[in-house]
Parts: structure tokens; sequence; C-alpha cells
């Protein structure tokens, strides 16, 4: 009994983990100003990227009980979106359009989709990206933190971007 017990409760967590980063899963922009996120998915045809729209973004509302919702035209015009640089084969180079000077290349790594970044001299492949905003109903940005992983050393890592207005 405890050893069917214990593979429910793994497959229970293992299903878990699934659902809080699906399949294409690059990262995830979250805001001071509440718990709602926006995701930024990869974009595959036949398990080939899309190059002409490499990039699925939405809305996760979280504090509307979790519903996904489409960016508005202005988010995506005006902030949430993003711009194709480079075209390769099978990756592509991307700037969010908030913030135009982070090159943002789209690639498979070790069989997985990712988003890689160089930052102070640091290879990273971005897990999330939080901003801090000067007070909840702002637009103007403090800083805002990238998350992920040092490629070189494997280790997590955190580097900003800070506002210099």
């Amino acid at each position: 009994m405890k050893k069917i017990l214990s593979i429910i409760a793994f497959l229970c967590v293992a299903a878990m983990a699934l659902a809080a980063a699906p399949e294409g899963h690059l990262f995830r922009f979250e805001r001071s100003k509440n718990r709602n996120y926006i995701c930024y998915d990869v974009n595959l045809n036949n398990d080939i990227l899309d190059t002409k729209e490499p990039i699925s973004v939405y809305w996760i509302r979280a504090e509307e009980g979790g519903e996904k919702k489409e960016l508005s035209f202005f988010q995506r015009k005006m902030a949430f979106g993003y711009k194709v640089v480079n075209r390769g084969k099978n990756e592509v180079t991307i700037h969010l359009t908030a913030y135009d000077k982070l090159d943002i290349k789209v690639c498979r790594r070790s069989g997985k989709w990712v988003a890689l970044c160089t930052m102070n001299g640091k290879n990273i492949q971005i897990n999330k990206m939080f901003a801090q905003l000067r007070s909840p109903n702002s637009l103007h940005v403090e800083y805002v933190d990238i998350y992920g992983i040092n490629l070189a050393t494997g280790k997590s890592i955190r580097e900003r971007i800070a506002n210099k207005d």
C-alpha cells in the first residue's frame, strides 16, 4: 500500500511540474503590479520553429483563476510583444518591444527550446523576467531582473537592467 501511495504522490508532483511549464515554454514576465504574468512560448510547425511567428505571447491572469488571455493590440505593440531581428535555421533572435537592447536567441539546446541572452559577459538561459514598477498603477519601470541559469556554471543567476531615467 505504501508503494502505491508513493507512486501516486510522485505522479501528482510530476503532473504539477508539467502543468507549470508546458512543452515549449520559454520564459514568463512578471510585474510588481499584481500576480498576473505574460508567457512566452515557442511556436512550432511539425517540430520546426515557425520563423514568421516564432513566439506565442499571452497573459495568465493569476488573479482571475489562472485564465489564459491574448494580449491586446496596444500591449503587443507597446509593451510585451517582440520583433524578430535575425532568422536562422530553426532559430531566431528577438528583441522585446519594451526593451530593444537585449538580444534574445530562441533555439534548441539539449533537445529543449530555450531563450538565451548575454548580460554582463554571462550567457544566460532565461527562465523569468520581473519588472519593478514605481507604483502599482505606474507604467514607469524602475528595473527588470532576468532570472535563469548561467550556462558556464549551471547555477541560478539574476541580472538586473536598471532604468537610468
